[in-house]
């Protein structure tokens, strides 16, 4: 298998640390981008939590389908990951949350290798968020470097302090077919402002 033909998170790990990634974790990322296939996960978020002073923010993140503009407990989310052989450096997420008083909300974004051990996440707009991966315990962990936007070829960058801070996310196995996600952005000046946390089932 060449490098082009790898999942693109085993292409930014290396083999070495992939093979660190817990069954389920790795499973869950295991999509070769030479072919269209798909991932399905359903699961719930035990809790989303915002702080209050980035309520218009999230209002405005709406237009980006980014993050989710509402708090909640047990909220149903359906988690669609796709691969396309005609766009090989892409893995695309399609995040649906279905609220209990009826209310759905998308998170859309694709991943893209960014370098050694580093991948980009990118929303619509080409605003997105360059990360470092890395194996913790088995558990696959995303670590935000620098917000950014992408114009064309070109990735200008935006310190994590001038949007909603530094994210974290741990993706951690539960058992064979069942993952945890934990995602946390805490802002060096203002404490957490944007959190989720929940269960997934492949």
């Amino acid at each position: 298998m060449t490098v082009r033909h790898m999942p693109v998170v085993r292409r930014v790990l290396g083999e070495e640390h992939w093979a660190r990634l817990a069954p389920a974790v790795r499973r869950h990322y295991d999509l070769s981008p030479s072919f269209a296939e798909d991932m399905i996960l359903d699961g719930v978020m035990e809790e989303i939590r915002h702080a209050p002073l980035i309520k218009p923010w999230l209002m405005l993140a709406r237009w980006f389908k980014a993050l989710v503009p509402y708090p909640g407990d047990n909220v149903p989310v359906k988690v669609r990951n796709r691969t396309d052989p005609t766009t090989p450096d892409s893995l695309y997420w399609h995040r649906t949350f279905s609220f209990p008083d009826g209310r759905v909300t998308e998170f859309l974004s694709r991943m893209e290798p960014a370098g050694r051990g580093q991948i980009v996440e990118i929303l619509r707009f080409g605003v997105g968020i360059r990360m470092r991966l890395s194996v913790e315990d088995g558990a696959l962990v995303f670590t935000g470097l620098q917000h950014c936007w992408k114009l064309g070829p070109m990735m200008i960058g935006i310190p994590n302090w001038a949007l909603l801070g530094d994210a974290v996310i741990v993706e951690s196995p539960v058992s064979d077919d069942e993952v945890r996600l934990d995602f946390e952005i805490v802002h060096p000046w203002f404490g957490r402002t944007f959190s989720y946390c929940g269960r997934f089932r492949m």
